[in-house]
């Protein structure tokens, strides 16, 4: 019975000898097993660590320079758009400028080339008035020399209607190769008027009478303005 009892204690002292070394064991691996998840969960803190600055970095350098950037660029882009659209509007109006003074130029230019016809054709009438009258005037200084020369015998009709007649062919060669048309009418008028003029008188047969003296008068005597002057007469007309 006693060597039961031993052998039975001894068997529990080597159970117990064996749980005791597990349990040492497993105590040791535990700790082995703690130290290692320590060490796990410290290397993960710290790689956690270093990925938090690495994403504070990538912001950093990457998505906000990339926003500023985008900012920058679209502020850039904005004012460039408003310069053009104030370009636009600077050059839509000096265009709208621009047009109005070739509205005004063009219209006055019209203006002026009517003007000018006007003026032209003012000028050439009044030329025309001005040769019917050198005509005029000169026809009725030939016939008052005429008439003077006449009544003091000094030329006969028949010279004074030759000279006269040269003189009005004279004058419309002189004038047919300016105004050829014009005074060809003008030529019409001017031989009607000179059929209505009336003829002078023919002086009687037998000597001439003596012309009757001239009377003088003060400031009167010589010449005025180039034309000789007789008895108070400038180029046979009665002043």
């Amino acid at each position: 019975m006693l060597r039961l009892k031993e052998l039975e204690i001894q068997y529990h002292s080597a159970r117990l000898e064996q749980q005791r070394k597990q349990q040492e064991a497993e105590s040791s691996k535990s700790h082995q097993l703690t130290r290692q998840v320590s060490t796990f969960s410290q290397t993960e803190t710290e790689l956690r660590t270093q990925l938090n600055i690495y994403v504070e970095k990538f912001k950093q350098m990457q998505v906000e320079e990339t926003l500023n950037n985008s900012n920058d660029l679209f502020l850039t882009f904005r004012k460039e758009m408003e310069e053009m659209s104030k370009k636009t509007k600077r050059l839509e109006k000096e265009n709208q400028n621009l047009q109005r003074h070739k509205d005004i130029t063009n219209r006055n230019i019209g203006e002026m080339v009517e003007e000018r016809q006007k003026m032209q054709e003012e000028l050439a009438k009044k030329t025309r008035e001005a040769e019917e009258q050198r005509k005029k005037i000169a026809r009725l200084e030939t016939l008052c020399r005429g008439m003077q020369a006449q009544g003091r015998g000094q030329v006969p009709m028949h010279e004074l209607e030759h000279e006269e007649h040269e003189e009005e062919d004279e004058e419309v060669t002189e004038s047919e190769y300016e105004y050829e048309d014009e005074d060809s009418a003008e030529y019409d008028d001017d031989t009607e008027e000179d059929g209505v003029e009336p003829a002078p008188e023919r002086r009687p047969f037998g000597p001439v009478p003596p012309p009757p003296p001239p009377q003088p008068q003060p400031g009167t005597q010589g010449k005025v303005n180039g034309h000789k002057q007789v008895n108070g007469q400038m180029n046979g007309v009665k002043r």
